[in-house]
């Protein structure tokens, strides 16, 4: 072959490499479109599942009835154990011919009689330590068991107690902005400001067959009946904390949310949820599989709601108006 053939052929496999490199490029490039729409898609999705499973992640139960019944700590007593044991070995101790040959045997004698006061010494440090944890255990053991009989008694300071110090309740963002709290014996009624509806994505995303990302405006339908089962999450999660915490057998919790008043044209916190919820049904409950607007029937409750228009205002089960004893977030 003669050097412009020569040439010819260099320049067509060049000219194929490139092809090839090119190929792979669009190749990778359209792999990470793929595997970007996939992320974006799953992101959305779990978002969608953390807004209607809020009621799901209760906190740590208390037991009151137990701690009522828990028996006072005992005292502890001096023991003398490794006292006992050196006085044992020093009046135990025969000096034996190999201490007799080395002229030990008073040395000894003496190393023994000096673990006794050091086992003596020991038993005393045991038992102050002993006394220390003692005194504290007994000290939380008091403060438990009068907390316990006086919500035992429905006391509703003892209930503002446990409510202020619990703060598991407003520990999740996804709550609202506020949770406030009208106590009064033997019930409780929580008015948790819930966000607004834009807290729910007004559209849906997907995957195509192509691997591109499909984002497309969510149907009204949709979008308001997610924000209802949001907003149904929040108060099944609010109850489930108090009956957690609290020795109750019923809870009020009504959901605030703002919404615009017609009336003055301005935006204001407005009732949209009052649910009467009962101890012994709330436990029947299987939470995690559940639909949480579905779970209002379970109990007695005031809910205006329509796919086209979402939530209107409602007058709370309770109304105790804005009265001092409140609780905020």
């Amino acid at each position: 072959m003669g050097w412009k053939g020569t040439m010819r052929s260099l320049s067509a496999t060049a000219r194929r490499m490139e092809k090839d490199a090119e190929r792979r490029r669009k190749q990778v490039a359209k792999a990470q479109i793929a595997a970007n729409a996939a992320e974006d898609v799953e992101n959305w999705e779990n978002y969608i599942e953390e807004l209607l499973t809020v009621h799901t992640d209760l906190t740590d139960r208390i037991d009151w009835e137990a701690l009522l019944a828990k028996p006072q700590p005992k005292e502890p007593a001096l023991e003398t154990y490794h006292e006992d044991k050196a006085r044992a070995a020093l009046s135990t101790f025969k000096p034996g011919w190999f201490d007799f040959f080395q002229g030990g045997t008073a040395r000894k004698r003496q190393r023994l009689s000096d673990a006794l006061a050091q086992a003596a010494a020991r038993d005393t440090s045991d038992y102050q330590r002993a006394t220390e944890v003692y005194v504290s255990e007994l000290a939380d053991w008091k403060t438990d068991r009068e907390l316990a009989q006086r919500l035992a008694n429905g006391e509703a300071a003892a209930i503002q107690e446990v409510i202020t110090e619990m703060q598991s309740l407003s520990g999740n963002d996804l709550i609202g902005s506020s949770v406030q709290f009208s106590i009064n014996d033997n019930y409780v009624h929580a008015r948790p400001q819930v966000h607004a509806s834009d807290i729910v994505p007004n559209y849906r995303r997907k995957q195509l067959a192509s691997g591109k990302l499909s984002e497309t405006k969510m149907p009204v339908g949709q979008f308001n009946e997610l924000y209802q089962d949001y907003v149904a999450s929040v108060a099944l999660k609010i109850a489930g904390d108090l009956f957690q915490i609290l020795p109750l057998n019923e809870v009020y919790v009504t959901c605030e949310s703002v919404m615009l008043n017609s009336a003055t044209g301005h935006k204001e916190p407005t009732p949209v949820l009052s649910v009467q919820f009962v101890r012994e049904t709330m436990m029947q409950l299987n939470l995690s599989n559940l639909d949480p607007s579905d779970a209002m029937s379970n109990f007695n409750h005031v809910m205006k709601f329509t796919k086209t228009k979402g939530f209107a205002s409602v007058k709370p089960l309770r109304d105790e108006g804005r009265q001092s004893g409140h609780i905020e977030k």
